[in-house]
């Protein structure tokens, strides 16, 4: 069984997060296939690699390749988030069924269908040990590939990065994608008694929360602070010393001044009417007229007063705009399975992988009540994945 060392340094068993030992995991090969493929996604636009169906075909195989290598366990592997399943069927169906395809519904449909594809690629490959960490150091090599297509613009007169041509080019998106490997490498850092590493993983969160800083998005950076809220809640019982040195390496580097003008942005954009008292209300409207099967994916647009159609800016809405209420229900079976998987891991302490979901947890449900198609993303499905499955194993 794979170890590792909890935060006195004492070796320590994965929690029961693993496939049964008898056993076979799937094949490591697909796992880098899935993480090439990932970075094809992000990267390939900038990069000038772009071929039309590739990259999809590839990520239809990988999730084939993946759902073959369960050798009749199906049912253990993927019962975790079976209603994630559900509320990714139901839309497309009922899309299909009472809805006029357009090319909006379309891309909305194709995004369902991989997410669907998503979902048996990470629950697969969740079986291996150590998935989650090294995902996270692919998503934070992905997101410095990124860093040289980062331009800094105004936006209603506040400086805004934007990482121009590549899959997480927009704000809020480059916040999310570096919030989630700002909250992880602040938590896995506290895993290390060796001072260095400690140090070298803790600058990785600080180079992380300053890309958050420089996107100013509110969603992430409250996020990030709920996430380190619920962390330290148990992390204080056992390691006050390493959290004083974390706070100690951030002071030194706030001395610096590095952050202080873009602080000053999040200020202005306080200030500013996010549009959400506005847009859910809308939201609810439309979904009251048509509750079971709402409007369709072609014709999730909220109006505005200026003409333009703008999303809700929420995954539940979303969803309830275009499928109705029953794959909401399913959602919302599917994040009950997340926060009980969580709440559970927090009861077990600080071992390994455990004490990195619930922190991990919070920051996602922030980000998909703030965002449409946020759970669509790979860190939150992983995240999702592996705290569901911890809500079916013995505590």
């Amino acid at each position: 069984m794979a170890t590792t060392r909890n935060l006195h340094g004492v070796p320590v068993g994965l929690p029961e997060r693993t496939a049964p030992k008898s056993a076979a995991y799937p094949p490591a090969f697909l796992e880098y296939a899935w993480y090439v493929c990932l970075v094809y996604a992000l990267l390939g636009q900038a990069w000038g690699i772009v071929i039309p169906l590739v990259g999809g075909l590839i990520w239809m195989l990988i999730a084939a390749a993946c759902l073959m290598s369960a050798g009749g366990r199906e049912l253990s592997i993927y019962k975790p988030v079976a209603w994630a399943f559900c509320t990714g069927a139901l839309m497309i169906g009922i899309e299909l069924l009472f809805h006029e395809w357009n090319e909006k519904a379309a891309v909305e449909a194709t995004a369902f269908v991989q997410w669907l594809a998503l979902l048996i690629i990470v629950q697969s490959l969740s079986l291996r040990p150590g998935f989650l960490q090294r995902f996270a150091l692919v998503a934070f090599a992905i997101g410095l590939a990124c860093l040289p297509y980062l331009n800094v613009k105004a936006v209603g007169g506040v400086m805004r990065a934007w990482a121009t041509g590549t899959g997480i080019s927009n704000p809020n998106v480059l916040g999310m994608w570096f919030g989630f490997c700002t909250v992880y490498f602040v938590f896995w850092g506290l895993q290390f008694r060796d001072p260095i590493l400690r140090v070298a993983i803790w600058t990785a969160a600080i180079l992380s929360f300053f890309i958050v800083l420089i996107a100013v998005s509110r969603g992430p950076l409250f996020a990030v602070a709920l996430a380190c809220l619920v962390g330290f809640r148990s992390a204080l019982k056992g390691s006050f010393g390493p959290l004083v040195a974390l706070s100690f390496l951030v002071f030194i580097v706030s001395l610096t001044g590095v952050f202080d003008d873009w602080l000053g942005y999040y200020f202005v954009r306080g200030a500013e009417e996010s549009g959400r008292g506005k847009l859910w209300p809308a939201a609810m409207e439309r979904i009251l007229d048509s509750p079971w099967v709402g409007v369709g994916l072609g014709d999730i647009g909220i109006l505005q007063y200026d003409g333009r159609l703008i999303n809700p800016h929420n995954a539940l809405l979303h969803i309830a705009l275009g499928g109705g209420v029953i794959p909401v229900i399913c959602f919302l079976g599917y994040l009950s399975k997340v926060v009980m998987g969580a709440l559970r891991n927090m009861q077990r302490g600080h071992v390994a992988e455990v004490s990195l979901l619930p922190p991990l947890v919070v920051f996602a449900l922030v980000e998909i009540m703030v965002l449409d198609l946020a759970f669509m993303t790979a860190w939150p499905v992983v995240v999702f994945g592996l705290a569901a499955r911890a809500s079916l194993t013995k505590a």
